[in-house]
């Protein structure tokens, strides 16, 4: 187990031995940044406590004993007493810290567990949590989704005094160079905390433009935090900072990761308008798409789907059992097929074409045209049209259960080849980012739904279905592409981002570890906007997280004829 080594060691500035987020106050304390005095446990001292965990986990005991068998690890007591780092705070408390090599990729943001006020005699309790923690359910969700081993998580261990701070909060440098401070009342806490704060703005040369209206913190200690910032982003790394005060000094406590480069929200496509014109049958054609997206969607529901004069619901449909998957998908395409040539009055390979004409058409920004091309179709037969979607469904329920893939709603998001090769037992890449209708998606939303408008947090434009997560909880895991929207961006919501479209919170403020988590993931988010006022269940929305405007188009009478109790056994 590798000896703890000083934050002002030279060894700490190496992301391999002591992870990025310890790496990087390292960087900044050598470059002589004001960082609190610390010691790091070296991430291969993790190896031990991560090997026991995945030996459960490979015997089948399940996510909690691998958690519990990775606590039971050993911290040697001579080994806890040379990580308390000197001075020590007044009371003798403790800020314990993970730190990973995988700090810096924002799809990992908030996975690992930190402690604050820990008692020396607890440390080596705090240590073996920390280690713990890469078999939290989240962290191993994440790993499945990213292809990296849970058994070859390394955590370092990053353990500083903890002080009492008379303010603190984040800080960030946007593109135009000015500084957006959040600043609260004792440590960063409640700020990242998502339970709001002090949102000021400063500019290049320094002074506060705007928002310093509360006397409990000073002018001088909010540009005091945006200096700080400046100097992080120009000697370390840009990304937003935590920071602590007292009086007028200002500590740097963290260097978040860099904004994500690429946005996961959607390219507008060239030539596409949003027009209040915007024919009934385009709001039709955006539901269908948001409720089957992906390629899976465009190959066994749209064609046929087309004809139908109301939207099949994704929630109304009843997974099948599923013992012979590849006949299950067999006969689903078979059918999907017949309903297309029903739809068009031609043959399956005719009606393909055509619906994919129409499909070029809609994408293209001929949303007029596109839909003149559907207006007459005939109505699929009902039972046919289900018995596609239950299929589907069981297949989907076979891939999860067999854990091949994270959750039944992402086989929509598979191409044809890709599911045959998931069902033969291989997994199958998982695509996180918005699929070819969301811009279309959107466009519609923005033309006939209702406009709300919050404070902009994070840009980019994207739309999904609404899914509310009611007073402070997470009400059932989103689906991919959903719009989450939430009372205040509590940090314990990050996972649920992963797959996310967009954000939307009433409360808090831009300093919100969510915020951070959005941020890194190229996520959209608003502020100060409650979107579940006008929209329920199935409620599609449309976020620009440019101007803070968010549009609702609430379901409106789109429930589905598609739906039956019965299950079926292939």
């Amino acid at each position: 187990m590798g000896a703890p080594v000083a934050l002002a060691d030279r060894a700490a500035r190496d992301p391999d031995h002591v992870g990025a987020k310890a790496a990087r106050l390292a960087a900044a304390a050598a470059a002589g940044l004001p960082v609190l005095a610390g010691r790091v446990l070296p991430s291969e001292a993790s190896s031990d406590a991560v090997t026991r965990g995945s030996g459960a986990l490979a015997e089948g005991s399940g996510v909690p004993a691998a958690y519990l068998t990775a606590m039971d690890s050993r911290v040697p007591g001579e080994l806890a007493k040379e990580l308390v780092p000197e001075p020590a705070s007044d009371d003798g408390l403790l800020v314990v810290r993970s730190s990973t090599v995988l700090d810096d990729d924002g799809r990992w943001s908030g996975a690992f567990t930190s402690y604050l006020g820990v008692r020396a005699s607890d440390l080596p309790t705090a240590v073996k949590g920390c280690w713990a923690s890469a078999f939290t359910a989240d962290v191993v969700d994440r790993c499945r989704e990213t292809g990296v081993e849970v058994g070859t998580l390394r955590i370092g261990v990053l353990v500083q005094p903890f002080v009492a701070f008379e303010a603190g909060g984040t800080a960030r440098i946007r593109e135009d160079g000015t500084a957006v401070v959040t600043a609260a009342p004792g440590g960063p806490a409640g700020v990242v905390g998502g339970r709001g704060g002090l949102e000021v703005t400063v500019g290049v040369e320094g002074r506060v433009v705007e928002g310093l209206d509360d006397a409990v913190i000073g002018a001088a200690t909010v540009q005091a935090a945006a200096a700080l910032a400046r100097r992080a982003e120009e000697i370390v790394a840009p990304g937003v900072i935590e920071w602590g005060a007292i009086g007028e000094e200002v500590v740097l406590l963290q260097i978040g990761p860099a904004p994500s480069a690429k946005s996961t929200s959607p390219q507008r496509p060239g030539g596409a308008t949003v027009s209040a014109r915007m024919p009934v049958h385009a709001e039709r054609v955006a539901r269908l798409v948001a409720a089957f997206p992906g390629p899976l969607g465009d190959e066994l529901v749209f064609p046929w789907a087309l004809g139908s004069g109301e939207v099949p619901a994704a929630d109304a449909v009843d997974a099948v059992d599923v013992d012979e998957p590849a006949a299950a998908l067999r006969e689903a395409r078979g059918t999907a097929a017949e309903l297309a040539a029903e739809v068009w009055g031609t043959s399956s390979a005719v009606a393909r074409e055509r619906a994919a004409a129409v499909a070029r058409l809609l994408l293209e920004g001929g949303v007029v045209d596109g839909c003149g091309e559907i207006r007459d179709l005939s109505a699929p037969d009902t039972s046919a049209a289900h018995r596609v979607l239950d299929l589907v469904q069981g297949l989907g329920a076979f891939l999860a259960d067999a854990g091949v893939l994270p959750s039944v709603s992402l086989i929509w998001r598979l191409t044809i080849p890709e599911l045959e090769r998931a069902i033969a037992g291989d997994r199958p890449p998982l695509r996180r980012g918005p699929g070819r209708w969301e811009p279309f998606v959107a466009d519609v939303v923005r033309a006939r739904g209702i406009h709300v408008t919050g404070t902009p947090v994070t840009p980019g434009i994207a739309a999904g279905h609404l899914h509310p997560l009611h007073e402070l909880r997470a009400m059932g895991r989103p689906g991919p592409r959903d719009v989450l929207v939430t009372p205040l961006p509590l940090p314990h919501l990050a996972p649920l981002l992963w797959h996310s479209a967009a954000l939307v919170s009433l409360g808090g403020s831009s300093g919100a570890h969510l915020f951070e988590v959005a941020r890194s993931l190229g996520v959209p988010s608003v502020i100060g906007v409650d979107a579940t006022l006008s929209g329920g269940p199935g409620s599609l929305v449309a976020v620009e997280g440019d101007t803070g405007v968010v549009s609702i188009l609430p379901a409106g009478g789109t429930s589905s004829p598609l739906h039956d109790d019965a299950r079926a056994k292939v």
